[in-house]
């Protein structure tokens, strides 16, 4: 398969003419501390679309360097970087040496093996590891490059070169195989007995290993995240897919056939190319208003300045699609990193192709243009990508030849056309090329757009005038991207939320992790900054400048990145005299490589928050103990006026590995959200709580988890998460964790309590008859209010409304004198509010309605008064279902609508059933099917309401089968009789797995009445014995439930 838009012919070779003589095979990461580097200066060419044939006389020397670059290992080097690691191995090499002895089997492999390290030198890769007949590298570590994929793939290419031309010297030459694959790895010393080495270790790497053997002999296996990580078109073929543990999907793996460098016709993108732009309006416009000036026969200059990923490129091809539409011709400039040392490199390609636009108009575009002899050379020179032309002049009278000659060269051109020249990644652009391209002037025939990143500002000025500079897209422009990128699979909303607040609206994260949404079946990470993933060309563009930071400067960025996206001055230079030699100056660095700024008042940001994740990835996990170990005894002290909170404190005790401190500090932290009701962070700090403990010897972390489910059920409760807290709680209860008889009693309410919600109140009776006993010992108000609460919950449920009504009574009787609105230290509600609430409810049903509106009332000035939500929900719920059971049910609707809001808004989850059923019922009542049919449906879709199997959730139930009742009676559907009778048929077995005989009698009538309307026999209600049912009833005291009972014609017994 092709990737790129140019069509790939024949294999072009990348590489070429490396001499290489056998040399010992060696690491370059092998030096103990005395060892110095040796010198062995390799010369590497490219081409961009010359024949094969034309290669051999065209190299060009990018720089001369060490064979190994030596890396300091007297210190702790360990870090993560994201590089791409290459493996090398010669296919059959037992067999060819088999017949030879062995000092000549030696000789043979090393000078193989040499032949493998030149090309890797060639493109500054570094040698890991020399094992027999394979060799390991890596790139992109040092030097820190961000297109460490595409030099490996140039060096597996020039491998594969090598070994074809003989250079081994036998017969048949042996043949390597490459694989080749980007990742993050890790970088850590390794002491032997011969001394130390530098070692690279991860998934990466072993992927890498694996790639190699897919790869046929004399060819490159390459991962498809290394492929995409080339900018070049390549030319590759399918060769399998790899299974890995990291991905179900497994990696798709190509044998690379060729890649060519990008011709001066092509502008390549990173990122989607066939998204209209978004949130650039005003830059697209000057893009397109200076492709029709030119057209109109002005030209004119224009910069673009922006990070990576902003979207520099993309601009650029708008204008290239623009120009087409115009007849305008252009001309594409490109910097490299790879070539950036190479004087006039960046030429060659546009040269070549204003040659080939103006061999339509004549045959020696040299003499129209009126070259001198000099000229005339330096233009044959360039075009054939030769290093050799006028190689007698000084350095300073080639350029100007080059000068004289391009600019002749462009005048030609713009003779018969309109030209653009479309100049990008003028960073990597090399001098020479710089000062030619300073020559030119906008005339009415040429017109230039420069684009750079912000280091290249002054070539920008220089090239372009004063640059447009790409700020990141609104948050508006970036939803609409993430939208558009997904219009075919759209995402859901959480989804594109978190997209969107991730990228801060830089375009390529936006695109990749748009993509990486839709190719993951969960649909995007919700990661922890710092600790996600990212995708692989995110990744390999951000950890590139850090790498690319000195040791101080980089250990600083670190620490920054352990106390998050913003941070307080004091705390950067109090952190920077802590980890750096010289503070000021690495604070400097940080700023120039515009990874921190400042954001007034005292605040240091990252540039990004992507930034952060990177510096924080580049860090093995002991560096980040001990940078977090930093940051927590900085942060304890205060820094600035400024004090961290429990909860920041907590994580970096966690993150430090130390424990003990850890839950200190989330107890604290648990204590604070508590009195600010922050329900949420209370569930999180719970489960870190949990986490941590368990860290602690056994006996420790039971002690630590059982007091915080304690400190934490109330909320809980709220979210409808309690369950999570048994173990704990019955830990408590049973005296398994001593914590007290105060701790034990309400651990024993607690246990009634969660099984009451579980759909167990008999065995609820037995724990709360064990509180009661020890209440009796020793009294409370606070703990004797909770356990009349619960027994008035397990009593209504057993069918004892008389006990139930006269616990809630004689909760208002203690209560007295101001003790109303209290709530003693629980977050969820105040408890006389609860108590009358649930009180009118079961009086509601009793048929007590005067006494019920007495309690509702009470209900709802409490808790307005003390403005307390959850209270106002309940308040509301009970006000609600009086009013629809009492008729009034434009009221009922209106106060059941703001109650069901209110519940989901702020995710009052234990009363979801509730909100949601009753609101169904008066919508249905209503003939407002539709609605009742939508807020049916989204309960069942969250399924929320199977976590409480309380009496609440039977009203669910209820609804959905009245509103298959009402759909039978408007559309006389044979189908919804039949969905009325599952759902009646679900109803009952949903009170009776509950033990509710309260509601298994309610459920009953529902039954009986599906019977009557629709002549179905419900599941379970086979054999309805009408007396019996309406003795249980009347026994209960469910007044209005008998007469429903009662209205029912014989015939549905």
């Amino acid at each position: 398969m092709g990737f790129g838009s140019n069509g790939m012919g024949a294999c072009e070779s990348a590489v070429r003419g490396v001499d290489t003589k056998g040399e010992p095979a060696s690491s370059d990461l092998f030096r103990t501390k005395a060892a110095a580097p040796a010198s062995d200066p390799q010369r590497v060419e490219l081409h961009a679309g010359e024949q094969p044939q034309a290669v051999h006389d065209n190299r060009r020397a990018v720089a001369d360097r060490p064979v190994g670059p030596v890396i300091d290992l007297s210190s702790d080097v360990e870090m993560v970087r994201f590089a791409t690691i290459l493996f090398a191995d010669i296919a059959g090499s037992t067999r060819l040496i088999s017949s030879l002895d062995p000092e000549d089997a030696r000789d043979l492999l090393d000078h193989a093996i040499g032949i493998i390290q030149a090309a890797i030198h060639a493109f500054e890769g570094l040698v890991v590891r020399v094992q027999g007949d394979g060799v390991m590298a890596v790139f992109g570590v040092q030097p820190a490059v961000e297109d460490h994929a595409m030099r490996a793939a140039l060096a597996g290419q020039r491998i594969a070169e090598a070994m074809r031309s003989g250079e081994v010297g036998v017969l048949p030459a042996p043949q390597v195989r490459v694989g080749i694959h980007s990742g993050p790895v890790l970088l850590r010393r390794q002491d032997n007995d011969f001394g130390s080495i530098l070692d690279v270790v991860g998934h990466a790497a072993h992927v890498a290993g694996q790639i190699e053997k897919m790869a046929p002999a004399g060819s490159t296996a390459i991962s498809a995240t290394a492929l995409a990580l080339i900018a070049e078109p390549c030319e590759a073929r399918p060769a399998g897919t790899l299974v890995s543990g990291a991905d179900e999907r497994g990696e798709a793996v190509f044998e690379l056939v060729s890649i060519r460098f990008s011709g001066s016709d092509r502008v390549p993108v990173k990122g989607d190319s066939t998204s209209p732009i978004i949130g650039r309006d005003n830059e697209l416009q000057s893009v397109r208003m200076l492709v029709q000036e030119l057209a109109r026969g002005k030209g004119t200059k224009l910069g673009i300045a922006g990070e990576a990923g902003m979207g520099k490129s993309r601009l650029l091809l708008e204008a290239a699609r623009h120009a087409a539409g115009f007849g305008v011709t252009f001309v594409a400039i490109r910097g490299s990193a790879l070539l950036a040392a190479v004087p006039f490199e960046c030429l060659a390609g546009p040269v070549r192709h204003l040659l080939d636009l103006l061999a339509s108009f004549m045959s020696d575009p040299a003499r129209e243009a009126g070259l001198t002899a000099l000229q005339a050379a330096c233009l044959e020179g360039l075009a054939m990508r030769s290093d050799n032309w006028l190689k007698d002049l000084a350095p300073g009278d080639r350029s100007a030849v080059a000068t004289q000659t391009v600019v002749r060269l462009v005048a030609l051109a713009g003779s018969y056309m309109p030209l653009l020249l479309l100049v990008d990644d003028v960073q990597y652009i090399d001098a020479e090329t710089l000062a030619v391209l300073q020559s030119l002037r906008p005339t009415g025939s040429l017109a230039m757009i420069v684009a750079g990143r912000p280091e290249a500002l002054g070539q920008l000025a220089r090239l372009g005038g004063e640059p447009l500079q790409l700020q990141a897209l609104g948050a508006d422009a970036a939803r609409s991207l993430v939208v558009l990128l997904n219009r075919v699979a759209p995402m859901d909303e959480s989804t594109v939320q978190h997209i969107v607040e991730r990228a801060e609206g830089l375009p390529l994260a936006l695109h990749e992790f748009a993509a990486e949404a839709q190719n993951t079946p969960d649909g995007a990470d919700a990661d922890n900054a710092g600790e996600g993933r990212l995708p692989a060309r995110l990744d390999a563009l951000l950890a590139a400048r850090f790498a690319a930071l000195d040791v101080e400067a980089a250990r600083l960025a670190q620490f920054c990145a352990v106390l998050g996206p913003s941070f307080t001055m004091a705390q950067l230079q109090q952190g920077a005299a802590q980890v750096c030699r010289n503070p000021a100056d690495a604070i400097a660095r940080l700023v120039a490589a515009r990874v921190i700024a400042f954001a007034g008042t005292g605040q240091v940001r990252f540039t990004h928050q992507l930034v952060q994740e990177a510096a924080y990835r580049t860090m093995a996990r002991r560096r980040r103990r001990a940078m977090h170990a930093r940051a927590l005894d900085l942060l304890s002290l205060g820094s600035g006026g400024d004090v961290a909170s429990h909860a920041e404190l907590a994580m970096h005790a966690e993150k430090a590995d130390l424990p003990e401190r850890a839950i200190g500090h989330l107890w604290s932290a648990c204590e604070q959200a508590i009195h600010l009701a922050a329900i949420e962070a209370v569930r999180q700090l719970h489960e870190r709580a949990r986490a941590v403990a368990a860290r602690l010897e056994p006996g420790r972390a039971r002690f630590e988890q059982a007091r915080f489910a304690l400190l934490a059920f109330d909320a809980l409760q709220q979210l409808s998460l309690e369950q999570v807290t048994r173990p704990d709680m019955e830990a408590i209860a049973t005296g398994a964790v001593e914590l007290g008889a105060a701790a034990r009693t309400v651990a024993l309410i607690n246990m009634a309590l969660l099984d009451w919600i579980d759909g167990a109140p008999v065995r609820g009776m037995q724990w709360l008859a064990k509180a009661e006993a020890l209440l009796d010992q020793r009294e409370s108000l606070p703990r004797r209010t909770f356990a009349d609460l619960v027994g008035a919950y397990l009593a209504y449920c057993q069918g004892d409304a008389t006990q139930a009504i006269m616990r809630i009574e004689r909760i208002g009787s203690r209560l007295e004198d101001g003790l109303r609105g209290a709530t003693f230290g629980a977050v969820v509600v105040i408890p006389h509010v609860l108590a009358r609430a649930f009180g009118a409810w079961y009086l509601t049903d009793l048929g007590d309605t005067g006494r019920a509106r007495t309690w509702v009332a009470e209900a709802l000035s409490l808790s307005r008064r003390h403005r307390h939500a959850y209270s106002r929900l309940l308040a509301d719920l009970a006000h609600g279902y009086l009013l629809y059971r009492t008729g009034r049910r434009d009221s009922a609707l209106r106060v059941l609508r703001r109650a069901h809001s209110d519940c989901l808004r702020q995710r009052f989850l234990g009363f979801e059933p509730a909100s949601v059923g009753w609101l169904a019922l008066c919508l249905i009542d209503h003939g407002l099917l539709d609605e009742a049919d939508a807020v049916l449906s989204q309960c069942v879709e969250r399924g929320h309401f199977r976590r409480v199997r309380t009496s609440a959730t039977y009203y669910v139930h209820e609804a959905r089968a009245r509103l298959a009742l009402a759909q039978l009676a408007l559309t006389q559907d044979a189908g919804a009789g039949e969905r009325a009778a599952q759902c009646a048929a679900e109803a009952l077995e949903h009170v009776r797995s509950c033990q509710d005989r309260m509601h298994e009698a309610h459920a009953l009538v529902l039954c009986a009445e599906v019977q009557a309307a629709t002549g179905l026999v419900v599941q379970g209600a086979e054999h309805i014995d009408r007396d019996a049912l309406a003795q249980s009833i009347s026994a209960f005291g469910l007044v209005p439930l008998g007469g429903r009972l009662a209205r029912l014609p014989d015939s549905a017994q």
